[in-house]
């Protein structure tokens, strides 16, 4: 496992509790990488993230983007950040509230190329009412055609080689303006990241199966399997490297929580 790898989070206005399982699993792991988190003026508790290793990077959206979403904004920041730091040999950027690691993520064999991890196949981007709409209302119609039977592809976990993952951040980035703003819009990003993944507009592109390495929960039927360590599983019984979305699930949610979150006499 190479140092030479890089996590990028966002934790703007999260407190030290929301991303305690975060950090706290990936020391766990022995995670040799840097981690990158973005904070914003109301994220609280940083001195404690720091003190897990996190590189904090304050920040604060420019006037001119301060209409779109933090979600869609955490791409600018990464892109910028990549363009000056490096290069890595791997990037994963990724959710951080609901984003737990069983495994150092950069022990999975990535290869070159931007990764990205599918959700459940029995639901496609046509049939779920949040992705469609992020699909139809920022990127039209015949976007929306061009994917609807297509697996949903979750854009809070996404790994890649230097060059590629800067490759992805700029044909992002590039798509999010002018934003077409609405109800129920904050996601779009992954309207953007499905319609680019699944059109050939993006080159060297790996789909992963959900679970092969990262097991994204929230169509997933059920609690996930657990091994006799408590460890989440695949459909095939392996130890997922990560698992996004774990608050979907209660029981695993309450374990989690349980594991990982802060308590005033855990530090």
């Amino acid at each position: 496992m190479s140092a030479n790898t890089l996590i990028l989070g966002l934790a703007a206005g999260y407190h030290y509790g929301d991303v305690a399982p975060f950090l706290r699993s990936l020391e766990r792991v022995q995670f040799a990488g840097t981690c990158v988190l973005f904070v914003s003026e109301t994220t609280r508790d940083t001195e404690r993230m720091a003190a897990h290793g996190a590189v904090i990077i304050p920040m604060e959206r420019p006037y001119d983007l301060a209409h779109v979403s933090y979600n869609a904004y955490r791409y600018y920041l990464y892109l910028e950040y990549l363009q000056q730091a490096g290069p890595f040999e791997h990037v994963m950027i990724t959710d951080v509230r609901d984003v737990l690691f069983q495994r150092d993520p950069f022990a999975y064999a990535w290869g070159r190329g931007l990764h990205c991890a599918l959700e459940d196949e029995e639901m496609t981007i046509g049939s779920c009412p949040f992705n469609s709409r992020w699909v139809q209302e920022h990127m039209g119609e015949e976007a929306l055609a061009a994917v609807s039977d297509n697996t949903i592809s979750c854009s809070g976990t996404t790994v890649g080689d230097h060059e590629s993952m800067v490759e992805y951040l700029e044909r992002m980035t590039n798509r999010f303006l002018p934003f077409a703003g609405g109800e129920c819009m904050g996601g779009f990003d992954q309207g953007v990241h499905n319609v680019l993944i699944r059109t050939d507009l993006l080159p060297d592109v790996t789909l992963h199966e959900n679970g092969n390495p990262i097991l994204t929960l929230g169509y997933y039927q059920g609690e996930p399997p657990l091994n006799e360590a408590g460890e989440v599983l695949n459909d095939q019984g392996e130890v997922v490297h990560v698992v996004h979305q774990y608050d979907r699930k209660p029981e695993l949610f309450r374990r989690v929580r349980e594991q990982f979150a802060w308590t005033k006499n855990a530090d």
